[in-house]
């Protein structure tokens, strides 16, 4: 058996090794990615989407449309049923805003109130703050919504928007809660 020429055994795994991720980084992203966010944004309400990575994890980022005023909650769902179809783990998911100075302190001010909401389950008390709290910033549309994982607030102020998620605590049996 002939000696073994390491420079080149390593230079050509090197090769290999490169070509194989390249190959993979070029399938994932023209076959999967690609299309994936093509297909996020033709949702009515999507204006753009990306997928970032961030501390070892991917986090779609979802930017809606300025026109858009239906339900956060809805665009949510929309967005998740489209990652449930192709991704097996998917990645998190972030819908960015576009918030006013009015709309931060609102955000500031009903931080609270979603917060108390969310850990006593009591909505409708919840709701009803954010809309005295909507209405002392001279908001009219303001709203919450709620489904079994997480509190919705979207609010409005002219061309600007404020959309905040907020995950529920799991359920507890004999929790009381009133919906």
């Amino acid at each position: 058996m002939p000696d073994l020429d390491w420079p080149k055994a390593l230079i050509i795994t090197i090769l290999v090794l490169g070509l194989f991720f390249g190959a993979n980084y070029f399938y994932q992203y023209h076959f999967k990615k690609a299309p994936f966010l093509e297909d996020i944004c033709r949702l009515e309400a999507v204006d753009r989407a990306e997928i970032i990575s961030e501390k070892g994890s991917d986090t779609l980022i979802i930017t809606p449309d300025p026109a858009y005023q239906g339900l956060l909650q809805d665009l949510y769902s929309a967005v998740e049923k489209n990652l449930a179809a192709v991704y097996r783990d998917p990645p998190a998911i972030r819908i960015e805003d576009r918030r006013s100075a009015t709309l931060d302190r609102f955000a500031a001010a009903a931080s609270p109130a979603i917060y108390e909401a969310a850990r006593s389950g009591r909505y409708r008390q919840g709701a009803s703050h954010i809309d005295d709290i909507a209405a002392a910033y001279g908001l009219t549309d303001a709203i919450l919504t709620v489904d079994s994982r997480y509190l919705y607030l979207q609010a409005r102020d002219s061309g600007y928007f404020l959309y905040q998620i907020v995950p529920l605590p799991p359920f507890q049996e004999g929790d009381g809660a009133d919906a």
